[in-house]
């Protein structure tokens, strides 16, 4: 019998957190000291959550999963009627000091129901109608989501969907069609649906000194921020990039550029391995659990976690086009670290009784 967490994947979450403190607090000269005692507060949470998520048996989250969509379903919607608008994006539930961001929360509840839906499936292969329910599942939230709206947030609702399919078994000549629909999406999307600053961030990544001091701004920057940190940085709160406030969006979207400044390669590499061992440990999970669902679900954290995290590292090297996509346990956010530690917390929970019998 097995009830014991899985020790590497703590210590490497902890790191993280740890280390986006840290941070946060060598940019608070420049972003308010205030946020770093919520961000201590919101990660205090956090993990009591993930603590108290990892002894609940994943046969409960499996059959929970639809009511949790659901709720995440109304959240989204009552969002769009009642929220707070922010850049632009009405996204965000206020209440005196607390705000949350039901999409945030949405990418959880859709992981869950493309988990539970898999699960129940013995089919080596996805018919028509099952193609059609696993993509309604993540296309429902993610519509939503681009009402508000929030193409960052959307994004990460992609692995879900892309892994329900593979795991679902997709046949090789669908996923063609779907490569070359995606394409001719991406076509139109382009004509008629991207608006000329987005146009523009994408072909900054081209040309870096497209627009250097308009949609090349903050890629620029952000660059100028990685590059001055060398070896091993200027010291935290000494980056001239983030103390000057050259470098936007420092504590949430390029949160890693400020804290390359800040600690160099050396600190740079030291978060990135942090993150390693957290895919890592997914990846171990998915080789050794008994249940589909937790099969499921642990594959299907495992991808969207490789992806934010790659997509906010290729944005900030400038290899990716700045899309608002922030770094899982890094940048700052109560509602991103909730529900990241909820997840990473399911997570615990199926390591834990992953010889139990269920």
């Amino acid at each position: 019998m097995q009830h014991r967490v899985d020790t590497g994947l703590m210590l490497a979450v902890v790191s993280v957190l740890a280390a986006s403190l840290v941070n946060l607090y060598g940019v608070s000269s420049a972003v308010g000291s205030g946020l770093l005692m919520r961000q201590a507060i919101w990660i205090v949470i956090g993990l009591a959550l993930l603590w108290a998520c990892s002894f609940v048996r994943a046969t409960f989250w499996e059959k929970a999963a639809p009511k949790i969509y659901a709720l995440c379903l109304i959240a989204l919607v009552a969002v769009l009627i009642f929220g707070q608008v922010r850049g632009g994006t009405r996204g965000w539930f206020v209440l005196g000091p607390i705000s949350l961001q039901p999409s945030e929360f949405a990418r959880l509840g859709t992981m869950l129901m493309v988990a539970a839906f898999l699960g129940k499936r013995e089919e080596d292969r996805l018919d028509f109608t099952a193609f059609l329910i696993v993509s309604a599942i993540v296309a429902v939230p993610v519509a939503l989501v681009l009402l508000e709206p929030d193409l960052g947030v959307a994004l990460t609702f992609g692995p879900a969907l892309v892994i329900g399919w593979w795991l679902g078994g997709l046949r090789p000549r669908v996923w063609v069609v779907v490569a070359l629909l995606g394409v001719i999406t991406a076509g139109v999307a382009w004509t008629t649906l991207l608006k000329p600053y987005q146009k523009e961030r994408v072909l900054t990544v081209l040309d870096h000194d497209r627009d250097p001091y308009g949609a090349g701004y903050q890629v620029r920057q952000s660059r100028i921020a990685v590059g001055s940190g060398g070896l091993t940085g200027e010291g935290i709160g000494r980056g001239s990039q983030s103390v000057l406030r050259f470098l936007p969006a420092q504590h949430t979207d390029f949160a890693f550029a400020a804290w390359a400044e800040g600690t160099g390669f050396i600190g740079g590499s030291a978060l990135l391995i942090a993150f390693g061992v957290i895919l890592f440990r997914l990846g171990m999970l998915t080789e050794r659990t008994e249940q589909r669902f937790d099969l499921s679900f642990a594959a299907v954290v495992f991808a969207w976690l490789a992806f934010q995290v790659i997509v906010n590292l290729g944005m900030v090297l400038g290899w990716l086009p700045t899309t608002g996509v922030t770094l899982p346990l890094f940048s700052y956010g109560g509602s991103s670290v909730i529900s990241t530690c909820a997840t990473l917390g399911i997570v615990q929970s199926i390591w834990r009784h992953r010889f139990v019998n269920q």
